[in-house]
């Protein structure tokens, strides 16, 4: 390809494991370093070593047409445990708690056919990398949730969500001696492609085996051009949502100004262009 046409910013530069599809390659791309990547990573999110990981289909099904549909970034067996991992960028509506509580129980569903015994129903993982706060005052970066009545006492321990949430570990000190394992991929998802953090990665690669194996997996898969456009995909579509959760706020706004504009008008103590000069609204949208 000729290099002019490029998407890539320059010949060292490395993709984005914080954007969706760059996330989902890194720990999918059929290479032995991404398998042994993946591993580590749930061995350091689960705080103990874990092995046999085995990748399944991303899609779901529902039982009917009418479901709503599934499609997960990494799927996967490990241990007997069913696991999606995904990144997550944006809180789309504020919403993020009730589609992760779906998807949980989706996964259960989808892996517990027909005829199973209930004692073999198998434990279910959701785990949700997030660049946004979900919690903002649950202190820790890692957090996980069960079903647990008010005096945390769990039902059954079948389905369990975890998050990682970005913005706090972009708040911790970039000091490995500081860090959990755990905390040390969110630094790695974070700096990953700031070349002035290069020699923080290296530290990072260093001390966790896990990471080293994904920064290999990051720099060969950042040599291909396709990978860089599905970036470019990503971050225009971010955009175009941006822009419409700003428009549909702008909308809001005008038609509150609106509607007080008529009140104020009513009450007879303004006129129309002293109205429409206070709300910086036209005449004729409220006359």
């Amino acid at each position: 390809m000729n290099q002019s046409k490029t998407l890539k910013p320059s010949p060292t530069a490395l993709l984005n494991p914080c954007v969706d599809p760059i996330f989902k390659i890194l720990f999918t791309d059929e290479s032995e370093e991404a398998h042994q990547a993946l591993t580590c990573f749930l061995s350091d999110i689960f705080g103990k070593p874990v092995s046999d990981v085995t990748l399944q289909p991303n899609e779901l099904s529902g039982e009917s047409t009418s479901d709503k549909q599934s499609e997960f970034d990494i799927n996967c067996v490990l241990e007997g445990k069913k696991i999606n991992i995904e990144m997550q960028g944006l809180n789309h509506s504020k919403n993020f708690g009730n589609r992760i509580e779906y998807h949980a129980a989706h996964l259960l569903n989808h892996y517990v056919p027909k005829g199973t015994k209930w004692e073999d129903v198998p434990q279910v993982f959701q785990i949700s990398v997030l660049n946004f706060f979900f919690d903002e005052n649950e202190k820790n970066s890692l957090s996980h949730y069960t079903f647990k009545n008010e005096n945390g006492r769990p039902v059954a321990e079948r389905m369990h969500i975890i998050f990682m949430e970005l913005p706090k570990i972009k708040a911790l000190p970039d000091d490995i001696s500081l860090l959990t394992p755990a905390q040390m991929w969110g630094k790695f998802f974070l700096d990953a492609p700031d070349k002035e953090k290069n020699a923080f990665i290296e530290e990072l690669s260093n001390a966790n085996r896990g990471i080293k194996m994904a920064v290999t997996v990051l720099k060969n898969i950042s040599q291909d051009e396709i990978n860089w456009y599905h970036e470019s995909r990503y971050w225009m579509h971010v955009s175009d949502e941006k822009s419409m959760i700003s428009s549909a706020f702008m909308e809001g706004q005008e038609s509150k100004a609106i509607e007080d504009a008529k009140k104020l008008l009513a009450d007879g103590k303004y006129t129309a262009e002293e109205i429409s000069e206070l709300l910086k609204i036209p005449v004729e949208t409220f006359v």
